[in-house]
């Protein structure tokens, strides 16, 4: 193949994306609400419907519905009660439509940003990798609460304006003798602030932006370092509006407690690990790990450990292969914000918390893996060996993510399933027996529609 690989190529891939994440995720078109979330975003909430109305526009920019300030993805919600109704099929159905999206755009984002560095390095195909990372992008395990949760919109929505604002900002960086101001940079400004109305997490995407200078774009030294965060000035100032914003709407809804310092290093540390270890081997998912009363020292220890194992091998690596720096960077800024260092309540780490945080650490992986297999394998050997592992890899997350997906079909499905891994969830078990409840009594409270 060419070192930049034909438009045709692209649309297969594109393809594939699509038709692999409509294969994993088409089941959910039967599933129903759940009683957790979806109550307060949906079914038992009067303004969202409505639908589309004044009324509702003005409310999803005024109120702390749920603790939470997204107008956006409120908006979103009452369009699929506009069109849809209380068919929960179609809300499940978008959220998979998003999730396709997001895929396409992050291989477009990872060719736009790569196209420089082909054309440098003839004999490095990165096509392979590219595809490999948004195929296990969309495939994995970790990505099923994102989708098939209708309460969860905003996490598909979000990050499909984030994927749209850092590939306007690729195009926009990527161009020779661009101007100060041009169409991809103003659309690149107002698409990171329609990520933030649907979902706030993404407050640290400049910083990735910032990374992608480094690499591959290779704008990042010590004479452009000025002019490059004058250039990230509006994303920094929305970025600071949009956090304060939230720190306020969660504020209500946040117990009171009162952590120390080393707390909440231990809370990071350990949540980073656990982070790590689920996107290595997705076992025992769950969509709600309780927050430990107290954590272990070897614990901790191990999480350091591990940590400044993965940073140390990442900062040795930040010449000869940058991605890996890169990569494991993107990791730790994108799930900063809900790390430890803001008290998460009653969580300790969400699934939902790494749709576009993982990026960074498939990137990491597949750039370290093929450079590796690079330097001591034959090139043939090296093509076999590496395709056949991806297709391993890719078929076992697909297989994974099917049966995780199951789960979510209903309320007693997602409960049962969550006190199997975790008997002493009392939250799961709490909503479980509510759940049950209004179910035989259906005139105390309105259950989820089936």
């Amino acid at each position: 193949m060419n070192v930049v690989p034909s438009r045709r190529w692209r649309i297969l891939v594109c393809a594939f994306l699509v038709i692999a994440t409509l294969a994993v995720y088409w089941p959910a078109r039967h599933y129903q609400f759940v009683a957790y979330d979806d109550d307060d975003y949906v079914y038992q909430n009067p303004v969202v419907l409505q639908g589309l109305t004044w009324q509702g526009l003005e409310w999803s920019f005024v109120d702390r519905q749920a603790n939470n300030w997204h107008p956006l993805t409120w908006l979103s919600h009452m369009a699929d009660c506009q069109v849809f109704g209380l068919d929960a099929g179609g809300p499940h159905m978008v959220n998979v439509a998003l999730h396709c999206a997001n895929a396409v755009l992050l291989f477009l984002l990872l060719e736009t940003l790569m196209r420089r560095r082909a054309e440098k390095s003839p004999q490095t195909c990165f096509f392979w990798r590219n595809l490999f990372v948004a195929a296990l992008f969309v495939l994995h395990p970790l990505r099923v609460e994102s989708v098939a949760w209708i309460a969860e919109r905003k996490d598909v929505l979000s990050g499909f304006f984030g994927l749209l604002a850092l590939l306007c900002y690729a195009k926009y960086a990527s161009t020779d003798d661009k101007p100060k101001i041009s169409w991809p940079y103003r659309l690149s400004v107002l698409f990171f602030a329609c990520s933030l109305l649907a979902k706030p997490m993404l407050v640290t995407l400049p910083f990735v932006m910032l990374l992608f200078d480094y690499w591959p774009l290779q704008r990042l030294n010590v004479t452009t370092l000025k002019p490059l965060l004058k250039e990230k000035l509006p994303f920094f100032s929305i970025a600071v509006a949009f956090a304060i914003i939230t720190l306020f709407a969660q504020r209500p809804g946040l117990p009171a407690q009162n952590t120390g310092f080393f707390d909440h290093i231990e809370s990071i540390a350990v949540n980073y690990f656990d982070y790590v270890g689920k996107l290595l081997w997705p076992q025992n998912l769950s969509f709600l790990y309780l927050r430990p009363e107290t954590i272990p020292v070897g614990q901790f220890l191990l999480a350091v450990i591990v940590l400044l194992g993965i940073s140390g091998l990442a900062y040795a690596c930040w010449r000869r292969c940058p991605a890996v720096t890169v990569g494991w960077l993107w990791f730790l800024i994108v799930l900063f914000p809900v790390s430890g260092i803001v008290s998460l309540g009653r969580l300790s780490i969400a699934d939902r918390y790494t749709y576009l945080a993982s990026i960074g650490f498939y990137l990491m992986v597949t750039w370290a893996l093929a450079d590796l297999a690079g330097n001591v394998l034959p090139a043939k050997v090296k093509q076999i060996l590496l395709g056949a592992a991806a297709a391993i890899v890719l078929a076992a997350c697909a297989m994974v993510s099917r049966q995780q997906l199951a789960y979510w079909q209903n309320s007693q499905t997602l409960f049962e399933h969550a006190l199997k891994v975790d008997p002493n969830n009392y939250v799961a078990k709490q909503n479980f027996h509510i759940y049950l409840f209004e179910k035989v009594n259906p005139n105390t409270r309105k259950p989820p529609p089936e």
